[in-house]
Protein backbone atom coordinates (compact mmCIF):
# COMPACT_ATOMS: atom_id res chain seq x y z
CA UNK A 1 0.00 0.00 0.00
CA UNK A 2 1.23 3.38 -0.61
CA UNK A 3 0.11 6.98 0.11
CA UNK A 4 0.81 10.30 -1.59
CA UNK A 5 3.59 12.40 -0.59
CA UNK A 6 0.81 15.03 0.76
CA UNK A 7 -0.59 12.82 2.90
CA UNK A 8 3.06 11.56 4.73
CA UNK A 9 4.57 15.28 4.62
CA UNK A 10 3.31 18.63 5.68
CA UNK A 11 4.15 20.58 2.51
CA UNK A 12 3.32 24.55 2.21
CA UNK A 13 0.95 25.45 -1.18
CA UNK A 14 2.85 28.37 -1.78
CA UNK A 15 6.63 26.59 -2.69
CA UNK A 16 5.83 26.22 -6.33
CA UNK A 17 7.34 22.78 -6.77
CA UNK A 18 4.84 20.62 -7.46
CA UNK A 19 2.81 20.56 -10.80
CA UNK A 20 1.00 23.67 -11.35
CA UNK A 21 -2.97 23.45 -11.85
CA UNK A 22 -4.77 26.44 -13.30
CA UNK A 23 -7.18 28.49 -11.98
CA UNK A 24 -10.93 29.08 -13.69
CA UNK A 25 -12.15 31.82 -15.32
CA UNK A 26 -14.59 30.20 -17.05
CA UNK A 27 -15.69 27.49 -19.22
CA UNK A 28 -13.81 26.66 -22.65
CA UNK A 29 -15.66 27.86 -25.65
CA UNK A 30 -16.45 25.68 -28.15
CA UNK A 31 -14.52 22.26 -29.41
CA UNK A 32 -11.29 23.87 -30.49
CA UNK A 33 -11.07 25.03 -26.54
CA UNK A 34 -11.52 21.60 -25.42
CA UNK A 35 -8.92 19.76 -28.34
CA UNK A 36 -6.30 22.56 -26.75
CA UNK A 37 -6.72 21.24 -23.69
CA UNK A 38 -6.60 18.03 -24.43
CA UNK A 39 -3.42 18.57 -26.12
CA UNK A 40 -1.88 20.18 -23.24
CA UNK A 41 -2.69 17.39 -21.35
CA UNK A 42 -1.27 14.52 -23.57
CA UNK A 43 1.95 17.15 -23.75
CA UNK A 44 2.31 16.99 -20.36
CA UNK A 45 1.83 13.43 -19.76
CA UNK A 46 4.60 12.28 -22.28
CA UNK A 47 6.99 15.05 -22.04
CA UNK A 48 8.66 12.72 -19.22
CA UNK A 49 7.82 9.98 -17.22
CA UNK A 50 10.37 11.16 -14.37
CA UNK A 51 7.23 13.74 -12.99
CA UNK A 52 5.44 11.03 -12.12
CA UNK A 53 4.32 11.41 -8.74
CA UNK A 54 6.30 10.32 -5.81
CA UNK A 55 4.39 8.38 -2.80
CA UNK A 56 5.54 6.72 -0.07
CA UNK A 57 4.64 3.36 1.69
CA UNK A 58 1.83 2.76 4.18
CA UNK A 59 3.96 1.40 6.45
CA UNK A 60 6.45 4.96 6.72
CA UNK A 61 5.63 6.60 10.19
CA UNK A 62 3.62 9.49 10.46
CA UNK A 63 5.71 12.47 11.91
CA UNK A 64 5.47 15.18 14.65
CA UNK A 65 7.52 17.56 13.04
CA UNK A 66 9.83 17.04 16.30
CA UNK A 67 12.66 14.97 15.69
CA UNK A 68 13.68 14.39 19.17
CA UNK A 69 10.32 13.36 20.09
CA UNK A 70 9.70 11.07 16.86
CA UNK A 71 13.08 9.50 18.34
CA UNK A 72 11.81 9.24 21.64
CA UNK A 73 8.64 7.75 19.96
CA UNK A 74 10.29 5.05 18.43
CA UNK A 75 13.17 4.05 21.11
CA UNK A 76 9.64 3.83 23.46
CA UNK A 77 8.36 0.90 21.05
CA UNK A 78 11.32 -0.88 20.90
CA UNK A 79 13.12 1.05 17.26
CA UNK A 80 16.83 1.46 17.28
CA UNK A 81 16.30 4.67 15.79
CA UNK A 82 14.91 6.63 12.94
CA UNK A 83 15.57 6.44 9.42
CA UNK A 84 15.07 10.24 7.71
CA UNK A 85 14.31 9.51 4.03
CA UNK A 86 15.02 12.88 2.35
CA UNK A 87 13.22 12.90 -0.97
CA UNK A 88 11.38 15.36 -3.40
CA UNK A 89 8.59 14.79 -5.62
CA UNK A 90 10.14 14.75 -9.01
CA UNK A 91 13.34 12.80 -8.23
CA UNK A 92 13.18 9.34 -10.29
CA UNK A 93 15.45 7.45 -7.87
CA UNK A 94 13.39 8.58 -4.68
CA UNK A 95 10.29 7.14 -7.12
CA UNK A 96 12.52 3.69 -7.55
CA UNK A 97 13.20 3.26 -4.32
CA UNK A 98 9.53 3.44 -3.26
CA UNK A 99 7.94 1.10 -6.17
CA UNK A 100 10.88 -1.42 -5.34
CA UNK A 101 13.33 -1.30 -2.72
CA UNK A 102 10.42 -0.32 -0.42
CA UNK A 103 8.32 -2.56 -1.48
CA UNK A 104 10.37 -5.71 -0.68
CA UNK A 105 8.69 -7.81 2.10
CA UNK A 106 12.27 -8.83 3.78
CA UNK A 107 13.47 -5.15 3.56
CA UNK A 108 10.22 -4.24 4.87
CA UNK A 109 10.32 -6.22 7.71
CA UNK A 110 14.36 -5.58 8.48
CA UNK A 111 13.82 -2.25 8.12
CA UNK A 112 10.50 -1.00 10.06
CA UNK A 113 11.34 -3.50 12.50
CA UNK A 114 14.42 -1.45 13.32
CA UNK A 115 13.95 2.23 12.69
CA UNK A 116 11.02 4.28 12.10
CA UNK A 117 11.16 5.81 8.62
CA UNK A 118 10.36 9.81 8.67
CA UNK A 119 9.83 11.31 5.00
CA UNK A 120 11.33 14.79 4.77
CA UNK A 121 10.70 16.58 1.56
CA UNK A 122 13.66 18.52 0.83
CA UNK A 123 11.30 21.39 -0.73
CA UNK A 124 9.02 21.96 1.79
CA UNK A 125 8.53 25.14 4.21
CA UNK A 126 6.85 22.88 6.99
CA UNK A 127 8.87 23.80 10.33
CA UNK A 128 10.38 20.82 12.29
CA UNK A 129 12.27 20.36 15.34
CA UNK A 130 15.84 19.33 14.15
CA UNK A 131 17.51 16.29 16.22
CA UNK A 132 19.86 19.16 18.32
CA UNK A 133 16.52 20.82 19.22
CA UNK A 134 16.54 23.92 16.64
CA UNK A 135 13.94 24.88 14.26
CA UNK A 136 13.86 24.43 10.83
CA UNK A 137 12.04 24.47 7.38
CA UNK A 138 12.59 21.19 6.18
CA UNK A 139 14.36 21.93 3.22
CA UNK A 140 16.94 24.15 5.87
CA UNK A 141 16.89 20.85 7.34
CA UNK A 142 18.25 18.82 4.66
CA UNK A 143 21.10 20.95 4.18
CA UNK A 144 21.77 20.95 7.69
CA UNK A 145 21.45 17.40 7.72
CA UNK A 146 23.86 17.46 4.37
CA UNK A 147 21.69 15.58 2.15
CA UNK A 148 22.49 17.44 -0.54
CA UNK A 149 20.96 14.83 -3.58
CA UNK A 150 17.98 12.86 -3.39
CA UNK A 151 16.92 10.57 -2.02
CA UNK A 152 19.41 10.90 1.24
CA UNK A 153 18.96 7.91 3.75
CA UNK A 154 20.17 9.19 7.63
CA UNK A 155 20.33 6.80 10.03
CA UNK A 156 19.58 7.99 13.42
CA UNK A 157 20.45 6.25 16.67
CA UNK A 158 18.62 6.22 20.33
CA UNK A 159 21.29 8.94 20.75
CA UNK A 160 20.80 10.95 18.53
CA UNK A 161 24.28 9.79 16.63
CA UNK A 162 24.46 9.75 12.93
CA UNK A 163 24.69 6.18 12.12
CA UNK A 164 25.44 6.12 8.39
CA UNK A 165 23.63 8.67 5.74
CA UNK A 166 23.61 6.99 2.62
CA UNK A 167 22.89 9.52 -0.61
CA UNK A 168 21.08 7.81 -3.62
CA UNK A 169 19.00 4.67 -4.76
CA UNK A 170 19.37 1.43 -3.17
CA UNK A 171 18.66 -1.47 -4.12
CA UNK A 172 16.84 -4.43 -2.22
CA UNK A 173 20.14 -6.13 -1.85
CA UNK A 174 21.58 -3.16 -1.04
CA UNK A 175 19.69 -2.40 1.36
CA UNK A 176 20.48 -5.66 3.29
CA UNK A 177 23.91 -4.80 3.50
CA UNK A 178 22.95 -1.46 4.88
CA UNK A 179 20.52 -3.12 7.19
CA UNK A 180 23.88 -5.73 8.27
CA UNK A 181 25.91 -3.07 8.81
CA UNK A 182 23.72 -1.47 11.29
CA UNK A 183 22.37 -4.36 12.68
CA UNK A 184 25.78 -5.62 13.62
CA UNK A 185 27.44 -2.77 14.95
CA UNK A 186 29.91 -2.30 12.35
CA UNK A 187 29.25 1.02 11.72
CA UNK A 188 31.07 1.88 14.95
CA UNK A 189 34.38 0.69 13.98
CA UNK A 190 34.35 0.50 9.74
CA UNK A 191 33.13 2.10 6.91
CA UNK A 192 30.08 0.76 5.04
CA UNK A 193 32.91 0.17 2.13
CA UNK A 194 34.98 -2.01 4.29
CA UNK A 195 32.08 -3.96 5.84
CA UNK A 196 31.14 -5.29 2.32
CA UNK A 197 34.82 -5.94 1.26
CA UNK A 198 35.33 -7.94 4.29
CA UNK A 199 32.07 -10.11 3.77
CA UNK A 200 32.12 -10.21 0.01
CA UNK A 201 33.08 -13.78 -1.12
CA UNK A 202 35.68 -14.11 -3.60
CA UNK A 203 34.57 -17.07 -5.63
CA UNK A 204 30.82 -15.01 -5.79
CA UNK A 205 32.84 -12.59 -6.90
CA UNK A 206 34.36 -14.13 -9.94
CA UNK A 207 31.24 -16.34 -10.88
CA UNK A 208 29.36 -12.79 -11.51
CA UNK A 209 32.06 -11.43 -13.02
CA UNK A 210 32.41 -14.13 -15.48
CA UNK A 211 31.14 -13.86 -18.69
CA UNK A 212 29.73 -9.93 -18.43
CA UNK A 213 30.81 -7.88 -20.85
CA UNK A 214 33.82 -5.70 -20.20
CA UNK A 215 33.79 -2.36 -19.87
CA UNK A 216 35.45 -1.65 -22.92
CA UNK A 217 33.07 1.24 -24.27
CA UNK A 218 35.28 4.67 -25.74
CA UNK A 219 35.49 7.38 -23.77
CA UNK A 220 36.52 10.25 -25.69
CA UNK A 221 39.23 12.78 -24.09
CA UNK A 222 39.40 10.29 -20.85
CA UNK A 223 42.49 10.06 -20.03
CA UNK A 224 43.99 6.32 -18.78
CA UNK A 225 46.75 6.07 -16.28
CA UNK A 226 49.09 7.26 -15.60
CA UNK A 227 48.01 10.64 -15.35
CA UNK A 228 48.47 13.82 -13.39
CA UNK A 229 45.45 15.67 -12.79
CA UNK A 230 46.77 18.30 -9.64
CA UNK A 231 49.49 19.23 -11.99
CA UNK A 232 47.09 19.58 -15.24
CA UNK A 233 44.71 21.64 -13.39
CA UNK A 234 47.61 23.57 -11.67
CA UNK A 235 48.06 24.58 -15.52
CA UNK A 236 45.18 24.43 -16.35
CA UNK A 237 42.29 25.11 -14.27
CA UNK A 238 39.40 23.80 -14.68
CA UNK A 239 36.96 21.30 -13.08
CA UNK A 240 37.75 17.79 -13.16
CA UNK A 241 35.78 14.38 -13.17
CA UNK A 242 37.09 10.73 -12.26
CA UNK A 243 35.36 7.64 -13.72
CA UNK A 244 35.94 4.62 -11.41
CA UNK A 245 34.77 1.31 -13.00
CA UNK A 246 35.57 -2.01 -12.75
CA UNK A 247 35.22 -5.55 -15.08
CA UNK A 248 32.58 -7.05 -16.12
CA UNK A 249 30.35 -3.88 -14.49
CA UNK A 250 27.35 -3.87 -16.79
CA UNK A 251 26.00 -0.50 -15.18
CA UNK A 252 29.48 0.91 -16.14
CA UNK A 253 29.26 -0.53 -19.72
CA UNK A 254 25.94 1.27 -20.10
CA UNK A 255 26.89 4.59 -18.72
CA UNK A 256 29.02 4.94 -20.81
CA UNK A 257 27.57 4.51 -23.90
CA UNK A 258 24.15 6.19 -23.04
CA UNK A 259 25.69 9.10 -21.18
CA UNK A 260 29.23 9.65 -21.06
CA UNK A 261 29.59 9.23 -24.79
CA UNK A 262 26.75 11.42 -25.42
CA UNK A 263 27.59 14.56 -28.06
CA UNK A 264 25.89 16.71 -25.87
CA UNK A 265 27.77 15.38 -22.57
CA UNK A 266 31.74 15.28 -24.57
CA UNK A 267 30.83 18.65 -25.71
CA UNK A 268 30.56 19.99 -22.06
CA UNK A 269 33.27 17.32 -21.08
CA UNK A 270 35.66 19.29 -23.13
CA UNK A 271 35.86 21.96 -20.71
CA UNK A 272 36.78 19.07 -17.28
CA UNK A 273 39.58 17.55 -16.52
CA UNK A 274 38.72 13.86 -17.03
CA UNK A 275 40.49 10.69 -15.99
CA UNK A 276 38.70 6.98 -16.17
CA UNK A 277 40.11 4.23 -13.40
CA UNK A 278 39.37 0.27 -13.37
CA UNK A 279 39.89 -0.80 -9.61
CA UNK A 280 40.52 -4.14 -11.52
CA UNK A 281 43.36 -3.26 -13.54
CA UNK A 282 46.62 -1.37 -12.81
CA UNK A 283 48.31 1.73 -13.35
CA UNK A 284 48.67 4.52 -11.00
CA UNK A 285 47.30 8.30 -11.09
CA UNK A 286 47.22 11.97 -8.96
CA UNK A 287 43.80 13.26 -8.21
CA UNK A 288 43.53 17.01 -8.61
CA UNK A 289 43.49 17.24 -4.92
CA UNK A 290 46.91 15.25 -4.62
CA UNK A 291 46.11 12.05 -3.27
CA UNK A 292 47.38 9.33 -5.62
CA UNK A 293 48.11 5.88 -5.83
CA UNK A 294 46.55 3.02 -8.13
CA UNK A 295 42.61 2.93 -8.53
CA UNK A 296 41.91 0.54 -5.90
CA UNK A 297 43.77 2.46 -3.57
CA UNK A 298 42.09 5.74 -4.65
CA UNK A 299 39.00 4.30 -4.32
CA UNK A 300 39.73 2.86 -0.78
CA UNK A 301 40.96 6.54 0.23
CA UNK A 302 37.47 8.00 -1.16
CA UNK A 303 35.84 5.49 0.61
CA UNK A 304 33.61 4.81 -2.75
CA UNK A 305 30.97 2.09 -2.60
CA UNK A 306 30.07 1.40 -5.64
CA UNK A 307 30.84 1.06 -9.30
CA UNK A 308 30.60 3.22 -11.68
CA UNK A 309 31.44 5.71 -8.83
CA UNK A 310 32.09 9.47 -10.29
CA UNK A 311 34.10 12.07 -7.96
CA UNK A 312 33.59 15.63 -9.75
CA UNK A 313 36.40 17.86 -8.45
CA UNK A 314 36.06 22.04 -8.42
CA UNK A 315 38.90 23.63 -10.13
CA UNK A 316 40.82 24.12 -7.50
CA UNK A 317 41.20 20.29 -6.64
CA UNK A 318 38.71 20.95 -4.09
CA UNK A 319 36.01 17.66 -4.04
CA UNK A 320 32.48 19.09 -5.11
CA UNK A 321 30.40 15.72 -4.84
CA UNK A 322 30.27 12.43 -5.82
CA UNK A 323 27.84 9.57 -7.32
CA UNK A 324 28.23 6.49 -5.22
CA UNK A 325 25.44 4.67 -6.17
CA UNK A 326 23.30 3.02 -8.72
CA UNK A 327 22.26 6.13 -10.61
CA UNK A 328 21.45 4.99 -14.25
CA UNK A 329 17.86 3.66 -13.45
CA UNK A 330 14.00 3.53 -14.54
CA UNK A 331 11.72 4.55 -12.18
CA UNK A 332 11.08 0.38 -11.38
CA UNK A 333 14.48 0.66 -10.18
CA UNK A 334 16.11 -1.29 -13.87
CA UNK A 335 18.89 -0.36 -16.04
CA UNK A 336 17.56 1.27 -19.35
CA UNK A 337 18.41 -0.79 -22.34
CA UNK A 338 18.49 3.31 -24.10
CA UNK A 339 19.55 6.65 -22.76
CA UNK A 340 16.75 8.34 -21.03
CA UNK A 341 16.52 11.95 -21.73
CA UNK A 342 15.92 12.35 -18.33
CA UNK A 343 18.68 10.80 -17.26
CA UNK A 344 20.55 12.85 -19.87
CA UNK A 345 18.97 16.29 -18.85
CA UNK A 346 20.39 15.30 -15.04
CA UNK A 347 23.88 14.60 -15.45
CA UNK A 348 24.50 17.63 -17.95
CA UNK A 349 22.86 19.26 -15.05
CA UNK A 350 25.12 17.84 -12.57
CA UNK A 351 28.18 18.92 -14.69
CA UNK A 352 26.94 22.42 -14.77
CA UNK A 353 26.17 22.55 -10.82
CA UNK A 354 30.07 22.03 -10.65
CA UNK A 355 31.45 24.20 -13.32
CA UNK A 356 29.50 27.29 -12.51
CA UNK A 357 30.36 26.48 -8.69
CA UNK A 358 27.03 26.40 -7.79
CA UNK A 359 27.12 23.66 -5.40
CA UNK A 360 28.73 26.16 -3.03
CA UNK A 361 26.22 28.74 -3.18
CA UNK A 362 23.56 25.34 -2.95
CA UNK A 363 24.19 23.06 -0.91
CA UNK A 364 21.16 20.90 -2.59
CA UNK A 365 21.24 20.29 -5.61
CA UNK A 366 17.99 19.73 -6.34
CA UNK A 367 16.93 23.19 -5.13
CA UNK A 368 19.45 24.37 -7.21
CA UNK A 369 18.26 22.67 -10.45
CA UNK A 370 14.78 23.99 -9.78
CA UNK A 371 15.89 27.57 -9.25
CA UNK A 372 17.90 27.11 -12.47
CA UNK A 373 15.18 25.41 -14.64
CA UNK A 374 12.49 28.80 -13.12
CA UNK A 375 15.10 31.48 -14.45
CA UNK A 376 14.90 29.63 -17.83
Amino acid sequence: MIRTTRSRVMTDGGTGHGPGVAGRHGMPRGIVALALLVLATLLLATASDARERLEYPEWFAPSLYDLPGDLDDAVARGKRGVALFFSAETCLHCVAMTRSTFQDPEVVRRLSGQFDVLAVDVFSDVEMVGLDGQMYRARELSEHERATFTPTLLFVDASGERMLRYVGFADAERMHLILGYLESDAWQQESLRDYAARLQDQDSRADAVAGAPASDTRLAGFQQPPADLAAQRTANPRPSLVLFERDGCEECRRLGEQVLAHPAVQEVLDGFHTLRLNTDRPGVAVLPDGRHGSAEALAAELALTHRPGLVFFAEDGEEAFRMDSTWLIDHSGQLPDAIRQDLLESFLARLEYVSSGAYRDWPQYQRWRAYRDRQG
